[in-house]
């Protein structure tokens, strides 16, 4: 059976776990029926809209008690999802609230897909596609300030932004349709002010995306590769920045021969963090494989972190780990200073290009704060200021923006060359239909279902 929007969906809108509360989220036609079946208000009402009440979960076949709750009913339109909404505020058990669960779903709901909630106020004009997209960022958040690109997003600061550009192209196609179809009745067109117009939508649509790294690095994390020879302790300054152990480590050299990846936020700066397997001379096809992934991992990266033996004279392997990683954005790591210092800071220094360099110990812990800063600092060289009217764009965005402008840009040359009209209006609707699919006025069934399916069950 094809599930449409005249369902009643219901799912857990919390996480699963022991917790103070749990919520069930129930949007359709069928939310309110359900409530009453259900529920049993210790005041004697539950049918006034956006009001919580208080009362009894039951079992209708039985009668029996299930859990005391709270209970709210929201009348459409006045709601997320511009349906008819129901949510049962239960006690955070994962007993209670799979029995909650059930019954609500024997009552008539069915089980929400992903996203689904999120997709029905998109569909039913409560938000657009940006803002939806907005919401997964903002629970994805990892940062105070990637939280804050989101609900600027969630505001609609992109489609606000977008909808100047969108605008014009659509009076402007509306008057190169009308020379179109009434040349001998209208004047003929001012071809360099049409040339101008255009010029400044592809300067503000550029903008937009000159200014999109930052907000992506703050909304998808620093990707950042610790790299080194074997056995100077990669895996231990990963476990030491996460404060737990991930990372297998052993006196043996070579122990990790795969990329392992974890986030952490330091100092309110987002880093993905990859271990990577040790630079050296593989002596078989597994370390290959290794070797090859770290050095694909560098090449990949926003951030390194160039981790080097402290305790031990510079190597060759450390100079070709320097080569390859050294002047780009990073810091140079000299771990196990715990066991004295034997390394000559000038060679590191003029191979380094000048990146920063901190001394630590991972296995202690010494260093660890001051080199938090320093990555803060210097990644956030990187990441540039993110203003109060930054927006977020994500890779959809970035595509569809540059779309956009490769079609404004060829209507500005088919202009310049003074080619009949018709060319003209070709690149001008791929324009308009390029920012159209950034807020979903024009997009296709399987970019909305591929963007709701990254959300998960009950959002």
């Amino acid at each position: 059976m094809k599930h449409g929007v005249e369902d009643t969906i219901a799912a857990i809108a919390t996480p699963m776990g022991v917790g103070g509360v749990g919520v069930i989220r129930i949007s359709g036609q069928m939310a309110r029926p359900v409530l009453y079946d259900l529920f049993i208000p210790s005041n004697g009402s539950s049918s006034d809209s956006h009001h919580m009440v208080h009362g009894w979960l039951i079992d209708p076949a039985t009668r029996d008690r299930i859990d005391e709750i709270m209970a709210c009913y929201m009348g459409a339109p006045k709601t997320f999802t511009g349906e008819d909404v129901v949510e049962l505020y239960c006690h955070g058990g994962v007993a209670v609230l799979q029995k909650a669960l059930s019954l609500v779903l024997d009552a008539g709901a069915r089980l929400a897909h992903r996203g689904e909630f999120t997709k029905r106020a998109f569909l039913n004009g409560k938000l657009d596609l940006s803002q939806a997209e907005a919401i997964l960022d903002l629970v994805r958040s990892q940062t105070a300030a990637g939280a804050g690109l989101a609900v600027r997003q969630l505001e609609g600061r992109l489609s606000k932004t977008l909808e100047g550009a969108r605008t014009g192209l659509v009076v402007l196609l509306a008057e190169l349709e009308a020379q179109i179809d009434f040349s001998d009745d209208l004047p003929e067109l001012n071809y360099k002010a049409l040339g101008g117009r255009i010029q400044r939508w592809v300067k503000g649509i550029g903008a937009l995306l000159a200014g999109a790294e930052p907000a992506r690095l703050y909304r998808e994390g620093v990707v950042t590769a610790i790299v080194g020879k074997p056995n100077v302790g990669k895996s231990s300054l990963l476990n030491a920045l996460l404060g737990e152990e991930r990372a297998i480590v052993t006196r043996e050299a070579g122990t990790t021969r795969d990329s392992i990846e974890e986030s952490i936020n330091v100092e309110g700066v987002p880093f993905r963090v990859i271990d990577t397997a040790g630079i050296r001379h593989p002596k078989n096809r597994v370390e290959k494989f290794g070797v090859e992934r770290a050095q694909g991992e560098l090449a990949a990266a926003d951030f390194v972190l160039i981790i080097l033996d402290g305790s031990r004279p510079l190597g060759s392997m450390d100079r070709r780990v320097l080569k390859l990683a050294g002047g780009r954005p990073g810091v140079v790591v000299l771990n196990k200073m715990d066991l004295g210092s034997r390394l000559k800071f000038g060679a590191v220094r003029g191979l380094a290009g000048g990146m920063k360099t901190c001394r630590v110990s991972a296995l202690y812990g010494d260093g660890l704060v001051e080199l938090k800063k320093t990555m803060a600092v210097e990644a956030g060289i990187k990441l540039g200021g993110v203003g109060k009217d930054a927006v977020s764009i994500n890779a959809r965005h970035r595509q569809c923006l540059s779309r956009a402008i490769e079609c404004m840009l060829g209507a500005a040359k088919s202009i310049k060359k003074g080619l009949p009209v018709d060319f003209i209006t070709i690149d001008v609707k791929g324009a308009i239909v390029a920012l159209g699919e950034v807020t979903g006025e024009q997009v296709s069934e399987e970019v909305i279902n591929s963007i709701f399916d990254r959300f998960c069950i009950g959002k």
